[in-house]
């Protein structure tokens, strides 16, 4: 999975799944969740009142746009309560969201930078975060496997989408940090996967 950074309005963005987040008992969104709800028409107030979503951690419900923004599909993630919410949090979002999104075939997801400013977390923390949970929730060790499991889907791109030009260069370093970090975790999952008798 390739990840990227951009500049823009999530609301716009065309991939074919775009991620947000709620905090849980929140009853009206703010910020990029709310501009999504803006364009849904009310849709994410309305799920937050009829208590198809909560907010809780692990929950990672699929909503259609219904043609009203470019993409087709939005993942509403729950982030949990805020006094608990840190770093963890987000790897456990990502690696969650984009589970749900694979089982769409989608290709292409677009997210925001979920936490960035909450309970002190920097930007570039919240990126690094978001990259490790998103290629660390992709592992699988294929080494010795044949045949393809044709029940996962791959994603191809993963775009990070960020407003504020200003905070670009911090989510890109982070996004670094992460990939580095994310590639020595799985590389170390590798070699506990490996027979013993094919370890150096």
């Amino acid at each position: 999975m390739k990840i990227n950074v951009e500049s823009g309005d999530i609301t716009q963005h065309e991939a074919k799944v775009i991620i947000v987040n709620l905090f849980q008992g929140v009853k009206s969104p703010g910020g990029a969740t709310g501009a999504v709800d803006a364009a849904l028409e009310g849709g994410i107030t309305a799920l937050i009142s009829e208590g198809e979503i909560k907010g809780k951690g692990g929950e990672a419900l699929l909503v259609h746009t219904l043609g009203r923004m470019p993409s087709p599909r939005v993942i509403i993630a729950g982030l949990g309560k805020q006094d608990s919410f840190d770093l963890n949090v987000i790897r456990n979002l990502m690696g969650t969201a984009l589970r749900r999104a694979r089982m769409t075939g989608a290709k292409t997801v677009a997210t925001i930078v979920h936490g960035a400013g909450i309970a002190g977390l920097e930007t570039a923390d919240c990126a690094q975060a978001i990259a490790e949970g998103a290629l660390m929730g992709e592992y699988r060790f294929r080494k010795y496997k044949s045949v393809e499991d044709p029940s996962f889907r791959e994603i191809d791109t993963l775009t990070i989408v960020e407003s504020d030009r200003r905070k670009l260069r911090a989510i890109e370093r982070g996004v670094e940090r992460g990939e580095t970090m994310a590639a020595a975790a799985n590389f170390t999952r590798d070699m506990a996967n490996e027979p013993g008798n094919e370890l150096p």
